[in-house]
């Protein structure tokens, strides 16, 4: 088992920023081809509870540079743009539960800025994204990927003011384990447990399986997420389908 629940982490850790507060607000992030808008009705109904929530903001074409398993950077780079933003504004929200929800979702939308992103973009990156089940760049192995930067403009992020949650679907809760680590993924590291507290993932395939479309999830477990991340997790997963030990 590579995913555990962690309690209380020390904000003393390492790769943490001990000046950083916990924040109640919390990024979705969508799962394979899927979007914000399949997701605007929970982070509605998690911003009618009070608790500010974006979602990633992308459409679902977005996904096509990493059809067949290739690298993830594409969707890093917007899970890293997003939560930048959330944590730099999420202090300065007011009273939550005092403001309307329409008021919210409003302050949240200016806060967040579009990325710019056009199919000419897509093109060059389905084209260059490394990795996969046709090798992309000479190899499926996440360490072995060449060093590429993904197409898209993303607008820089103030200086974060807390840190927030990640609420991972189906693929996106994977991938939130790579934006967390302080490891090297395909040239760069996000060491995004600077600016998130909690991790919860919905449905997400985190154990192994034979193929190059799995090489990233194969590259996530090699790494124990536990309190020593300083990122409290937890995996929720249905009764549909028999999993393994390690989910």
């Amino acid at each position: 088992t590579t995913l555990h629940a962690a309690t209380n982490p020390s904000s003393h850790q390492r790769g943490s920023l001990p000046s950083l507060p916990d924040i109640r607000a919390a990024v979705v992030v969508p799962g394979f081809l899927t979007g914000k808008n399949e997701f605007l009705s929970l982070s509605q109904s998690l911003n009618n509870m009070g608790i500010p929530t974006v979602v990633v903001p992308m459409p679902n074409w977005h996904w096509l540079p990493c059809l067949g398993g290739r690298s993830m950077r594409p969707m890093l780079e917007r899970i890293d743009f997003t939560v930048r933003h959330l944590a730099s504004v999420a202090g300065d929200l007011g009273d939550f539960e005092r403001t309307t929800s329409e008021e919210l979702e409003k302050s949240l939308d200016d806060a967040i800025p579009d990325i710019s992103y056009n199919i000419f973009d897509c093109y060059q990156d389905f084209r260059n994204n490394p990795g996969g089940v046709l090798e992309v760049g000479g190899s499926a192995e996440v360490d072995e990927y060449p060093l590429w930067n993904p197409k898209g403009s993303f607008p820089s992020a103030p200086e974060p003011t807390g840190k927030v949650a990640l609420i991972g679907h189906s693929a996106g809760g994977w991938i939130c384990r790579a934006y967390l680590s302080e490891r090297n993924y395909g040239g760069k590291s996000y060491r995004g447990n600077r600016f998130v507290h909690s991790l919860i993932t919905l449905g997400s395939p985190h154990g192994n399986a034979p193929g190059p479309a799995f090489k990233g999830v194969e590259w996530v477990n090699s790494e124990i997420m536990d309190a020593g991340s300083g990122v409290r997790a937890l995996a929720v997963g249905g009764t549909g389908y028999k999993g393994d030990s390690s989910g």
